[in-house]
């Protein structure tokens, strides 16, 4: 879980993560949150903000929150404050709902590598050897369109050979495919 949470939001989302599930009452507030991840990191050499003089503000900690959010490992409600007129959000976890989280997104990537495979299966590509740093490549009717000239520099294009990206995602499929056995 941490892993998946460093992937989403860095190192300040595997704290504030922590926080959801080590939270005593169903919700807490993203003012809580960052007060006790300051205690926590208070003698550290830890600090979420290099560039300002606190080591972490609230700020941080609510874009985290949308972050975890989004992608839907964390939910809020919230009301509003009578006496000032301001909303206090209160957050608790979803991490129940994390293997099919990982299972959605592992179709996701499955699906995207699968669309990459034909669309280099199906296509006939061409790159400019004098502006290969640029790392632009043209398919066939892109590079009739140009002459089979490179439009930055001129000279001409030259068929590249695109099997090595056809077997790495073979190979990325296959340990895709392993992978669902593994959380079957």
């Amino acid at each position: 879980m941490k892993s998946f949470l460093y992937i989403i939001a860095g190192d300040i989302g595997v704290y504030v993560g922590l926080e959801l599930l080590n939270s005593e009452s169903k919700d807490i507030t993203d003012e809580d949150i960052t007060e006790n991840i300051k205690s926590q990191i208070k003698d550290t050499e830890i600090d979420f903000e290099p560039d300002d003089t606190e080591v972490l503000k609230l700020n941080t900690v609510r874009k985290t929150l949308y972050k975890l959010y989004s992608e839907k490992l964390a939910q809020f409600r919230r009301i509003r404050d009578k006496s000032t007129g301001w909303f206090i959000y209160y957050w608790w976890h979803e991490f129940d709902l994390l293997e099919e989280i990982l299972i959605e997104k592992k179709k996701l990537i499955e699906t995207k590598l699968r669309q990459r495979l034909e669309f280099e299966e199906n296509n006939y590509f061409f790159i400019c050897k004098n502006c290969q740093n640029i790392n632009i490549k043209y398919n066939f009717e892109e590079a009739f369109e140009l002459n089979f000239r490179c439009p930055d520099c001129g000279n001409p294009l030259e068929a590249q050979d695109n099997q090595k990206i056809i077997e790495l995602l073979k190979n990325k499929i296959a340990l895709s495919q392993n992978l669902k056995i593994l959380i079957d």
